[in-house]
């Protein structure tokens, strides 16, 4: 438990990231189907390319999402094998901090393998725009 914490300390997230930030130390492909609105952030603590990459991300975000329209979910990689079986993420994760983008619990789009941030600003303005022209697919509680 203490070390999911000190894990989740090291993310530096701005309050405003915080709010819509859920962290799992451990996770199956389900996660997935959690996710309205947002993106989800494969995270490998011991690489230094996917730490750039998370803070490449949190940028990203605050700048084209500063109301927090989009959520943001993070796995470990370690705790996440199940991840890796899926079609879209099958040979792509790397621990080099991949992402996906996801609508209403589906893959909309993903970085690919390895090291990708150039990809992370248009990926979350086409699904801010995707999310925002079905507001009913905007990030609030299943019910």
């Amino acid at each position: 438990m203490a070390e999911a914490c000190s894990r989740i300390e090291s993310l530096y997230l701005s309050a405003g990231l915080a709010a819509r930030t859920r962290f799992y130390s451990e996770a199956d492909r389900a996660v997935i189907g959690t996710i309205r609105c947002g993106i989800l952030f494969v995270m490998a603590f011991w690489s230094g390319p996917a730490r750039l990459a998370f803070a490449e991300l949190k940028r990203v975000l605050e700048a084209v999402d500063p109301s927090g329209r989009l959520e943001l979910v993070v796995v470990d990689t370690d705790g996440c094998p199940d991840l890796y079986e899926l079609p879209e993420f099958a040979g792509n994760l790397a621990g080099n901090g991949e992402a996906a983008w996801i609508r209403c619990g589906r893959v909309f789009s993903n970085s690919g393998r390895g090291y990708q941030p150039e990809c992370f600003e248009p990926s979350t303005r086409r699904l801010l725009i995707e999310c925002m022209a079905s507001p009913i697919t905007a990030n609030r509680p299943r019910e």
